[in-house]
């Protein structure tokens, strides 16, 4: 596997865990337990399916097949994806969505801090 294509998995990695984590947190939308969680949840899940965006764009053009980050997110097969199984679990009660976020988010702490000091080489 060259380095282009460990670089096309990686990235295409990490934007599926936040396209999945995003869609799964948006399924709180209107259904949070109160207004202020509610109107919290859809933006936090916003936030989470564009990072999965941009991820996807530069998975696509790490790829350089000309495949767009539509394409990538959602022209594929549920076989396909690559995330953690951690995103696709159920949300259960509001509590357990609550920490399953703390989970990913603790989980992609050294990653986002690493990628500011990254070169990309």
């Amino acid at each position: 596997m060259s380095d282009k294509e460990k670089l096309f998995e990686y990235v295409l990695r990490l934007a599926d865990d936040h396209l999945v984590a995003g869609h799964r947190l948006s399924e709180w939308c209107g259904h949070a337990p109160m207004l202020e969680e509610d109107l919290a949840m859809p933006n936090m899940a916003l936030v989470l399916i564009g990072q999965a965006r941009s991820l996807y764009q530069y998975a696509g053009e790490a790829e350089g097949r000309g495949r767009s980050e539509d394409d990538l997110a959602y022209l594929r097969r549920e076989r396909e994806y690559l995330n953690c199984l951690l995103v696709e679990r159920p949300n259960g009660d509001f509590a357990h969505t609550m920490l399953k976020q703390l989970w990913f988010a603790a989980f992609m702490e050294p990653y986002w801090t690493a990628v500011l000091r990254s070169t990309d080489e």
